[in-house]
């Protein structure tokens, strides 16, 4: 069993910064500047009591939804204006754990932003990512949230080609005249859908063949501006979409599956509003065969009311499939919506 650290739905990022103004610094005798040591503590691979045991009824979490492939830092003063990127931060160790950069002395007041697994995106049509936050300087750092917009238009989001957004920010405070210790929560961009089969037993006949996530949307935000909840073990309560985001023209598909006791860890996508006028809700399909019989079940993402709930960030939704009754094509659904890093039960039967 871990600590309760480990089960925390966020990622804690250590900020050490190293203050130097001496004429004999390394910073080229800029007084205005500072060095910066950022450390990144991950809590493990899995967030959840039994983080070493993947067959348990919990959620694991893999190495893969923890990467960080790149880190951008922005000094943000009092008035949300962005005033500097951090420069030169390079990777310290073998882990990508430990940062080094240099930036401006923040005054009272400011914050740091920070904004990782963006390289992907091409934002503002440049290979250089820093070359597109550069262009935002001086503005209102909410210029970028409401830029950083991510494709999710076709085919499925995979890990091994595209790592999950994530961003936090951490307030300075005071004026920094000496060192100081920070830290920031990191917060995944997109949610996460698991299908399990009797928590992972198996129905002796059942096996999944294809999974088809229909109606997800074709983009979403790396940036939320939803309020977070004061729950750190709840996070946000509301997604936060593109005004212009709309349903996928083209399906995610899971194919050539012969699934018997779970399909964790491969369904990634953006927020959405499920009850949203003019868009259709998100459905989840799974073709299967029971005693080698072919039929489908339709995931509806409604509550035991027959209302929607939406998809939120930060977010695993796990389905269980319970009872198989025949060849059925009704499905059933008792939930419980929980972050990534929580116990869950969440039902489905298809009888």
């Amino acid at each position: 069993m871990k600590t309760l650290v480990s089960r925390l739905f966020l990622i804690a990022v250590g900020c050490i910064a190293l203050l130097s103004c001496s004429k004999e610094d390394t910073m080229g005798n800029v007084e205005s500047m500072i060095d910066v040591r950022l450390s990144l503590s991950i809590s493990g691979t899995a967030y959840t009591k039994d983080t070493d045991n993947r067959n348990a009824t919990l959620d694991y979490t893999t190495d893969n939804q923890n990467k960080i492939s790149d880190l951008y830092i922005l000094l943000v003063d009092r008035n949300n204006k962005f005033q500097y990127l951090v420069d030169e931060l390079l990777v310290q160790n073998a882990e990508n754990t430990l940062y080094r950069g240099y930036m401006e002395k923040p005054q009272a007041g400011s914050r740091l932003v920070l904004l990782a697994n963006i390289n992907q995106q091409g934002f503002g049509g440049n290979a250089n990512t820093a070359t597109w936050l550069e262009g935002f300087k001086g503005q209102d750092v909410k210029n970028i949230y409401d830029s950083a917009i991510m494709d999710n238009s076709t085919g499925n989001w995979d890990l091994t080609d595209k790592s999950i957004p994530m961003w936090g920010e951490v307030q300075i405070g005071e004026a920094v005249s000496g060192n100081v210790s920070l830290s920031c929560n990191l917060y995944k961009a997109l949610a996460k859908i698991n299908i399990w089969v009797n928590e992972k037993q198996g129905i002796e006949g059942f096996v999944i063949t294809k999974v088809v996530v229909k109606n997800s949307l074709d983009k979403g935000y790396c940036i939320s501006q939803s309020q977070l909840s004061p729950d750190i073990n709840i996070q946000y309560q509301t997604p936060y979409v593109p005004a212009d985001a709309r349903n996928r023209i083209a399906h995610a598909e899971y194919t050539g599956l012969s699934v018997t006791d779970a399909y964790s860890d491969m369904i990634y996508t953006v927020e959405q509003n499920n009850s949203a006028e003019g868009m259709n809700a998100i459905t989840i399909d799974v073709h299967y065969t029971m005693d080698g019989e072919a039929g489908v079940g339709t995931i509806q993402f409604k509550d035991d009311k027959n209302e929607a709930f939406d998809v939120i960030r930060n977010h695993s939704y796990i389905f269980n499939i319970t009872k198989v009754s025949g060849v059925e094509t009704n499905v059933s659904l008792i939930y419980d919506v929980v972050d990534y890093y929580d116990i869950h039960k969440i039902n489905i039967g298809f009888n």
